[in-house]
């Protein structure tokens, strides 16, 4: 049986390809799963939003990124991501994914849109999340 392993002795079978890394992370926001979603996300990720209104910062680095996924299990009590297409990866090197959400905000707002994302992963953890969203929705819902 033997088969390849790494150098850390794992199984290469047992590692995921990093269309399935995608989505374990995408999944796991979707659950409020935070240290799950950090498991998947690098130390220093880039976090970019570029449709982020209100003069929030559009792009957020390493423990400022991991702040703001902290930040979303607690302004929702549920957050359900569903239909999630991750579309494989382009000639250079991005991951391109679509996926919607259904969520209930902590004050009882329903929370339902649409994304198109785009990610780059490095040494098995995502290091870079680019996400389009409708920025009206999340007004409406937090507003």
């Amino acid at each position: 049986m033997g088969g390849l392993t790494n150098e850390d002795g794992v199984s290469m079978s047992d590692v995921p390809s990093e269309a399935e890394i995608v989505e374990r992370a995408i999944r796991a926001v979707g659950e409020l799963d935070v240290d799950e979603v950090l498991r998947w996300v690098a130390d220093d990720l880039v976090l970019e939003l570029p449709f982020r209104a209100g003069g929030f910062p559009t792009t957020l680095v390493g423990a400022d990124a991991h702040a703001f996924l902290r930040l979303v299990g607690r302004l929702f009590d549920r957050m359900d991501f569903f239909e999630i297409v991750v579309h494989g990866m382009t000639p250079s090197g991005v991951i391109v994914a679509e996926y919607k959400s259904n969520g209930l905000t902590r004050t009882g707002k329903p929370y339902r849109n649409q994304y198109a994302a785009f990610f780059e992963v490095r040494s098995g953890k995502v290091s870079r999340w680019r996400e389009y969203f409708d920025p009206d929705v999340v007004a409406a819902a937090m507003g």
